[in-house]
């Protein structure tokens, strides 16, 4: 696969277990009871989310974060995103939610008022009608400690790395380079401006640039590093400043948990403990809180939930670059049907070996439009695919089918937007 994925293009991903082996991501392996993502493994792969597992377990404050595209009509690849959102809102997530209109602008060329028209219209109000509750709901260009903070990361990227990372050349303007910055700024927001605490970022597979970026950052930033090593544990102190205060925020930390402080090396600015078998939650969580008096900028990285990209129904990634290939919430149901009555399927050449060799669920966007949001019941789901792969389903009945479930579930839509529309001011009265 491609060395870089394109959070703006529209091309899809191929081999995921290619694309974790190749930038580092987790499989996914947790279980979580309700989440249908999570059950239909349409989860690829995360970044630290045992962090995210063991505040929810233990009903510990943690964040939820993402940011929307205000460049055109929502789309059903992003339906996933804010049930994730929704999903750990209800979990007890602190939800926090970037309209990215200063990205829109640098990437799409959209002006700033026309940004916020479409924030609100195609996709504020689809997410209060998808069932997300008040949250931490604004717009960059109108949070000036948005930007700011992002002028302060700023110093912690070099242009070498950002072309590593997103494929950028010489040609790319400023607006675009500083992009990435602005999100990193919304990621470790609500932590900078609340407290340290576990933040979970759903993402596509095609955003993780973000977060490795973001992740690298907030290492950075901190002063206190911690590294597991045969032994132990080893914390180094970065800057050049004096370590000492540093040293006693570690010698609380661990002794808060009885871990038995090894060796103090104050030239090299390291301290080593005994063997650790815990997990690191409550040691770093401490670290962090506790740095926080002497080092604002500190934060623990972020973690993320990666997803499968869904496919257009033409083909490739579901984006709304792809007008005939999309299908957004504020579609009108009579042309959504037309979309999906010409959409790829997994079916055979004809009837006959339809019936003879069944279909092909796998590589179906039909099928596709069940896994993700026409199907909310696991029997049903398998009624569909069992009858694809037996050839008692044909494509154009499955078609219809999807039809007027899509039909029906844009108009619940339209009519939840419309009833939720007084709940609007709600979300912007920090505006």
């Amino acid at each position: 696969m491609d060395s870089n994925l394109d959070p703006w293009g529209s091309s899809q991903v191929k081999d995921y277990k290619k694309m974790r082996e190749e930038f580092g991501i987790e499989p996914f392996d947790f279980n979580l009871s309700g989440n249908k993502m999570a059950i239909r493994n349409l989860i690829v792969g995360q970044r630290d989310f045992w962090r995210i597992k063991k505040a929810m377990d233990r009903k510990d404050k943690f964040a939820a974060m993402t940011g929307l595209m205000p460049s055109g009509e929502m789309h059903l690849g992003s339906k996933a995103i804010i049930e994730q959102m929704i999903y750990f809102q209800q979990k007890g997530a602190e939800a926090h939610i970037a309209v990215a209109d200063l990205e829109s602008y640098a990437t799409r060329n959209i002006p700033l008022e026309k940004a916020r028209a479409i924030a609100i219209e195609n996709f504020l109000l689809n997410y209060i009608a998808l069932g997300l509750k008040k949250c931490n709901f604004y717009f960059q260009s109108t949070s000036s400690r948005i930007q700011k903070f992002a002028f302060v990361l700023s110093k912690e990227v070099t242009f070498s790395e950002m072309k590593a990372i997103y494929g950028f050349d010489d040609s790319k303007r400023m607006l675009e380079i500083n992009s990435p910055l602005i999100q990193a700024s919304d990621i470790l927001s609500p932590q900078i401006y609340g407290e340290a605490m576990p933040t979970i970022v759903p993402i596509g597979a095609d955003q993780d640039p973000h977060l490795r970026v973001t992740r690298d950052i907030s290492g950075r930033m901190n002063i206190i590093k911690t590294r597991k090593n045969e032994d132990g544990l080893t914390f180094s102190i970065g800057g050049s400043g004096d370590p000492e205060p540093f040293f006693q925020i570690i010698k609380k930390a661990t002794a808060g948990l009885n871990i038995r402080i090894k060796k103090i090396n104050t030239k090299y600015r390291t301290i080593e403990v005994e063997k650790y078998g815990e997990d690191l939650y409550d040691l770093e969580t401490a670290i962090s809180r506790m740095e926080r008096g002497l080092n604002p900028n500190n934060t623990l990285a972020p973690s993320s939930l990666i997803m499968r990209l869904e496919t257009g129904i033409r083909g490739g990634k579901m984006s709304k670059s792809v007008p005939d290939s999309t299908i957004s919430l504020n579609e009108d149901p009579g042309e959504a049907e037309k979309k999906i009555r010409k959409a790829l399927t997994g079916g055979r050449e004809n009837v006959e070996e339809q019936k003879k060799l069944g279909g092909n669920p796998y590589i179906c966007p039909v099928f596709e439009l069940y896994l993700y949001h026409l199907s909310s019941e696991e029997s049903d789901l398998k009624r569909v695919e069992d009858e694809c792969k037996s050839g008692a389903r044909l494509c154009g009945a499955c078609k219809m089918e999807a039809s007027d479930l899509m039909k029906a579930l844009l108009v619940g839509l339209k009519e939840k937007r419309e009833s939720s529309r007084h709940m609007v001011k709600e979300f912007l009265e920090n505006e």
